[in-house]
């Protein structure tokens, strides 16, 4: 049984609260007060979180603390259930911080200069149903925050975005919202399922976790689960809206797509797929697998062979989900570890490597990849940032994604060295493709005339920069302090699937 712990204060639905209030009174405001209110409402959330990562109790982090409940409909049992164990504190904390990244950016923008109040009310609507997916403990409540989390990304895209805007916001909503019928199928099959077996209908996390299910219905509910989570995640052959949407979506919409909402389906997978249905987990173990490992590959592929630096980016993030969910099915601890720490790290090198793709644009005006060639030549500021970030995503010791990929061979060698070599050429693959970007970046030569008049990078770029460098470099040397958060519930979930608790 998950222990419950509740707070006095209500830090979580206020961290939902302070971003939506700001929303409100950017409408209400006049536009110019736009970037300040939104600022102050992000910078309010990222302090609360600081504020909570500090008060969190790390001795018991399987628990789920803060814990708040609110009667939403009584004749199903349906709670607005919110709360922090080890597992959703990490998102928690890297849907705040990401946020907050993204509004700073978008100060400077020069491509967002229309519709300024539409612009950051979409984002900040879009932190408060974030935290709202990562702190619901109701699967109903849940699929209703994963779904409003698109309308605000559908109007970044499509308003603020490139050429092709309104195609890929298109795209992106109809792929999401059709593969999320299967989710919301799944909530109300595993709810029914609930009522045959204890008398009544529930949609508490923590009341499902008790069911048991037949092999057949088990794997049927984990696949209309894992249908939208995968189409989310993306993996390979969901994935084909992602690089569009990647490629068309203003720079701060590219830098919460890949940091955050991907994690909702990695995130939403280890915690309803592996948690509710571990015997149907355990019995298609070898193809989630199998899947991981493919998405590894061909994403890898399709990333070299880009000539779109945004959708280079975008293949590269398919890559790693593809590690994240080989790391997550693997199933032992150290898989485990591996997917949770790879989420935020990849959170971190992913809106970083897009941020530089809409620095280099703001000054070249295109995202070709043979227009970038020595383009940091002249901006050894900008060059460093470069440079750790994608030393950091190649998984080089030292760097943040390090951690998730060597862990992640580790626990495939407890089943075979074959498939530790599998994961093993899906990482030497991964390291080409960033050595392949860093080699036009840094060392292929171009006319100096068009690069010595660029600027440096300064000001609110170069802030948001910073606070992304810090958590990379964070993993890198210091990853037990990121451990430290999800260990706890990692040992819980894990022992559930053996079925110790």
């Amino acid at each position: 049984m998950v222990e419950v712990i509740k707070e006095t204060f209500p830090f979580v639905s206020v961290s939902m609260l302070v971003p939506a209030v700001s929303a409100l009174l950017v409408i209400l405001l006049k536009e110019r007060y736009a970037k300040a209110i939104s600022i102050v409402g992000a910078g309010l959330t990222f302090l609360i979180s600081l504020v909570v990562l500090y008060l969190f109790d790390y001795s018991r982090s399987s628990a789920v603390q803060f814990y708040e409940e609110y009667s939403l409909l009584k004749e199903f049992n349906v709670k607005l259930a919110l709360g922090l164990d080890g597992l959703s504190l990490i998102m928690y904390f890297l849907t705040t911080l990401v946020s907050l990244v993204a509004i700073l950016w978008s100060v400077r923008d020069r491509q967002i200069n229309t519709r300024l109040k539409e612009y950051y009310v979409a984002f900040l609507l879009s932190e408060s149903f974030l935290v709202g997916v990562f702190t619901s403990f109701d699967i109903l409540v849940f699929y209703v925050f994963y779904e409003l989390t698109l309308i605000p990304m559908l109007f970044a895209i499509g308003i603020w975005g490139y050429k092709l805007r309104l195609y890929s916001a298109y795209k992106f909503f109809i792929y999401i919202f059709v593969s999320s019928l299967f989710l919301l199928l799944g909530i109300a099959a595993v709810s029914v399922q609930h009522y045959f077996q204890k008398g009544h209908f529930s949609f508490s996390y923590f009341d499902l976790l008790g069911l048991s299910h037949s092999e057949g219905i088990g794997i049927f509910l984990f696949l209309l689960f894992f249908i939208a989570f995968a189409v989310k995640t993306p993996l390979v052959p969901f994935h084909t809206w992602l690089p569009d949407a990647h490629g068309e979506a203003p720079t701060a919409g590219s830098v919460v797509l890949a940091a955050i909402l991907l994690k909702m389906g990695t995130y939403a997978l280890l915690r309803f797929n592996v948690g509710l249905f571990p015997d149907a987990t355990i019995k298609l173990m070898p193809f989630m697998v199998a899947i991981g490992i493919i998405t590894i590959i061909y994403a890898s592929w399709m990333t070299i062979v880009q000539n779109n630096v945004k959708r280079f980016v975008a293949y590269s993030s398919v890559s790693h989900m593809g590690f994240i969910v080989t790391a997550l099915f693997l199933l032992n601890y150290e898989g485990l570890r591996a997917s949770v720490i790879e989420m935020f790290a990849h959170g971190m090198t992913s809106a970083s490597l897009f941020m530089m793709a809409g620095f280099i644009y703001n000054r070249l005006h295109t995202f070709n990849m043979e227009s970038l060639r020595g383009s940091v030549k002249f901006m050894p500021v900008f060059a460093i940032i470069v440079a750790v970030t994608a030393f950091a995503a190649m998984g080089l010791p030292g760097g943040s994604s390090f951690w998730g990929k060597f862990l992640t061979i580790l626990s495939a060698r407890e089943y075979s060295y074959t498939l530790a070599f599998a994961v093993l050429v899906g990482g030497f693959f991964s390291a080409a493709y960033v050595l392949y970007m860093l080699k036009t970046l840094f060392l292929d030569v171009k006319e100096e005339s068009i690069l010595i008049h660029f600027t440096d990078i300064r000001g609110f770029k170069l802030v948001s920069f910073l606070f992304l460098m810090v958590p990379i470099v964070l993993i890198g040397f210091f990853p037990h302090l990121f451990f430290n958060m999800f260990d706890g519930s990692l040992s819980y979930i894990l022992r559930h699937i053996l079925g110790l608790e």
